[in-house]
């Protein structure tokens, strides 16, 4: 029983770290930029959402689209104030880690100030807390309002992505600007639209995660190093892989916090993320070449 139940908290985490990967892998199959303030947009949605609640009095679902489309917008601004000018100036990966960086700190310490560095939380009334019974396992309803809502987002994604126009000039952009221009895309165009949904999914991401307990401006940091770690195991440029990373991450943490030690969470962790490496160099679902989002 006791196996069942971490099983399924370990799915549960997962799938916040798989929305949160397949955020992270939108950017970097499009736009070949490992984006170190990818975190902060997780953080920026959940403070959103928080002030939207507490300040200004929304109900939790107005509340989480608003703090969803916040932290997509602080994704396009992110980019087209840190990378765009980057990429014009053709900088390669190196610039553009340093300038992440850089937007990274200072849109954290804009947090920091805002919330005077102290914890904040949805109000308790506001966020769904029940518990559901499954046969013989309890679940919090807030878990599993995680794991449908990452369900649902990940496959729209794939399905924006790979069947639609939008999705196609998305993944033409990430292959070559260059020749994606010439069939009439505007890649400008394009990657922002990429930067807004990558920023959205990585926000909801940070709601979810923020759902249950007190959180600062340091949330997504944590989220940052689980999701690359994701992208990285289940392969580069891929949805699919991204988010099965994520989730295989949740679940390996939490058995691993339970049957072994949670001091050894985070090494067990990137001893997944080196076996994979080495085992397979592409990630599980990744190819050799990782620009198909």
């Amino acid at each position: 029983m006791l196996f069942l139940e971490q099983l399924i908290n370990g799915i549960c985490t997962g799938s916040i770290y798989a929305l949160f990967a397949v955020g992270f892998g939108i950017v970097f199959s499009t736009m070949q930029i490992l984006n170190l303030a990818q975190g902060v947009y997780a953080t920026y949605g959940a403070m959103i959402t928080y002030f939207a609640i507490a300040d200004a009095g929304l109900p939790y679902w107005l509340a989480v689209i608003a703090g969803v489309l916040a932290a997509g917008l602080v994704a396009v601004f992110v980019d087209q104030i840190a990378f765009e000018p980057l990429r014009r100036r053709g900088v390669q990966l190196l610039g553009a880690v340093i300038a992440s960086i850089g937007m990274w700190i200072a849109l954290r310490e804009v947090l920091s100030i805002a919330t005077h560095a102290t914890p904040v939380g949805f109000p308790p009334s506001s966020v769904p807390r029940g518990r559901i019974e499954i046969g013989p396992i309890d679940i919090l309803s807030s878990q599993l309002l995680a794991v449908i809502l990452a369900a649902v987002v990940i496959a729209g994604v794939y399905h924006l992505l790979h069947r639609t126009n939008i999705g196609a000039a998305i993944r033409a952009v990430g292959y070559d600007k260059r020749s994606a221009q010439i069939a009439g895309i505007n890649p400008r165009t394009m990657i922002i639209g990429a930067a807004l949904l990558s920023g959205a999914v990585t926000g909801l991401a940070g709601i979810l995660l923020a759902g249950g307990q007190s959180f600062n401006f340091n949330l997504g940091d944590g989220l940052l190093l689980q999701g690359f770690a994701a992208v990285v195991i289940g392969g580069m440029g891929d949805v699919r892989g991204s988010a099965l990373g994520g989730l295989l991450i949740g679940v390996v943490q939490t058995l691993s916090a339970s049957y072994i030690s949670a001091g050894y969470q985070d090494a067990i962790t990137f001893g997944l993320v080196l076996v994979v490496l080495l085992a397979r160099p592409t990630g599980l679902l990744g190819t050799a070449n990782f620009q198909r989002a």
